[in-house]
């Protein structure tokens, strides 16, 4: 698992109604640890954390498993997968409370998680495993 990949980065923009620490900690309950960078843009603020942090995928294994989200997880990976790129968007106010939606249909907009990796397939079978019956089959 440790080599698996290179960095991990996740991102969101916090808006003026919001509260860059609960962003933060949404961002956290899907990847830790992270180092947090703020860039004003104006009418927001774009939150950028970045980890090169061998357990920072830890969370989301956890999380897919624990919802038995696997095979979504598994095609949401696939989709967003580009060259050495997986991107991710998830839900930003259910990360805050510590769960994975994909829905990203949020007016606050969603947290983007890039995921870099030489060896996408082998992160992606051990992220989210394909199943059968809910149960991983890899």
């Amino acid at each position: 698992m440790s080599e698996m990949f290179e960095e991990v980065e996740v991102e969101a923009h916090v808006y003026p109604t919001e509260d860059i620490e609960k962003v933060k900690e949404a961002m956290l309950n899907l990847v830790s640890p992270l180092e947090f960078h703020a860039f004003d843009k104006g009418e927001y603020i774009l939150l950028l954390g970045k980890t090169k942090d061998k357990k920072a995928l830890q969370k989301l294994y956890e999380l897919f498993r624990g919802q038995q989200i696997l095979d979504t997880a598994r095609a949401m990976l696939e989709e967003g997968y580009f060259g050495e790129e997986i991107i991710i968007k998830v839900h930003k106010q259910v990360a805050y409370v510590g769960k994975v939606n994909f829905n990203e249909e949020s007016p606050l907009g969603p947290i983007t998680i890039i995921i870099r990796t030489k060896e996408p397939q082998r992160l992606m079978k051990w992220l989210a495993p394909r199943t059968k019956d809910g149960v991983p089959i890899e």
